[in-house]
């Protein structure tokens, strides 16, 4: 059985944000990085939530930032990375590809371990990085809290059931229910989003944030190593 934790946060104000009216009214590309390139060429818009930003779209690259190719491997294991790809070119566009931790964190790189609190690169591209449990809190808080930043979250589109539509999306963050990979193949697509953190639990487990698609709340989620979930950047 996985673990959710549930966090409550307090909101400080400050006068140089806009109230949260107005963030949940528009959102705007990060001004200095409005598009940003991964290693392989393939380019992904951004977005600008509160004082970080973010990639609104899913990692689809299939080789380490090293150079190093990964394995197309559906037996996932803990050490070895690896990716799911999904079928079809339209897919990988709409979804992303699904990680396990060792390719999320890339672990074929030795040059940007996360040591004293500096930020892990994993696959991400130069100038960014895999956030880590408390950045994912940082963007909960900013949209309202766990129990409707889900929603806020949650792409325009008829991928996700149409529960509380009306809130969908207000933060740009545009996450799409691609599912997760397991040893039962692929699941749960469109009907949930899971990201993976930079923060593990264990040997085996990794902190992950989670979205549903008949839920508004969204988790901070205990997930297997060896499973495949999407990855997410935050910038440096």
């Amino acid at each position: 059985m996985r673990f959710v934790l549930a966090v409550s946060f307090f909101i400080l104000a400050y006068t140089c944000l806009p109230a949260q009216n107005e963030a949940d009214s528009a959102f705007f590309f990060c001004p200095e990085a409005p598009v940003v390139k991964d290693h392989e060429g393939n380019v992904y818009s951004t977005v600008k939530i509160g004082r970080q930003c973010w990639m609104a779209e899913n990692m689809r690259c299939t080789t380490s930032p090293t150079g190093k190719t990964w394995l197309k491997d559906p037996s996932f294991s803990i050490s070895n990375p690896l990716f799911a790809a999904y079928y079809a070119v339209p897919v990988i566009q709409r979804y992303g590809l699904l990680y396990n931790w060792a390719a999320a964190m890339d672990t074929y790189d030795n040059q940007h371990k996360a040591k004293g609190g500096l930020n892990h690169r994993g696959i991400c591209p130069l100038g960014w990085h895999l956030p880590d449990i408390s950045e994912w809190e940082t963007l909960f808080a900013y949209l309202g809290g766990t129990g409707i930043a889900g929603e806020k979250m949650k792409a325009m589109s008829q991928l996700w059931e149409p529960y509380t539509a009306n809130l969908r999306d207000v933060g740009g963050f545009n996450a799409t229910p691609a599912g997760s990979y397991t040893e039962d193949g692929y699941r749960y697509s469109t009907q949930q989003a899971l990201f993976w953190s930079a923060t593990p639990f264990n040997k085996i487990e990794s902190w992950c944030a989670i979205i549903y698609d008949f839920k508004t709340e969204i988790y901070n989620y205990l997930d297997y190593k060896c499973y495949g979930h999407s990855v997410r950047c935050v910038k440096d």
